[in-house]
């Protein structure tokens, strides 16, 4: 699969929130490209962020479910949010990765 967004060399997702049923998810990162880091929010795709988990519990974390917020609206509407740190213990950098699908939002 051909590479849609590679702008870093390290990045490092610090929080993400979505609403269920919502076909991207919302991401609190920092990136790094070179001496400059950047905190910066995305829009990113489920599969890529799934992805993101696949590779850090590659790296040997676990993901603690427990850690994941959910709020339910009591309506159908559900958010889940949940920060990086908490559900692998701490903070997790990714070198190298690479979105699969469009990154709809980015902002510094």
């Amino acid at each position: 699969m051909k590479t849609i967004f590679s702008i870093y060399k390290q990045i490092q997702v610090k929080e993400v929130s979505y609403e269920s049923g919502d076909q991207t998810v919302t991401a609190k990162c920092l990136i790094q490209n070179g001496q400059d880091t950047i905190e910066t929010e995305m829009q990113f795709s489920h599969s890529d962020l799934n992805r993101m988990i696949s590779k850090i519990m590659a790296m040997g974390y676990d993901f603690k479910i427990e850690q994941v917020n959910h709020l339910d609206f009591g309506d159908g509407t559900e958010v889940i949010d949940y920060a990086f740190e908490n559900v692998f213990g701490e903070a997790v950098t990714l070198e190298e990765f690479e979105f699969n699908h469009q990154v709809r939002k980015i902002r510094a």
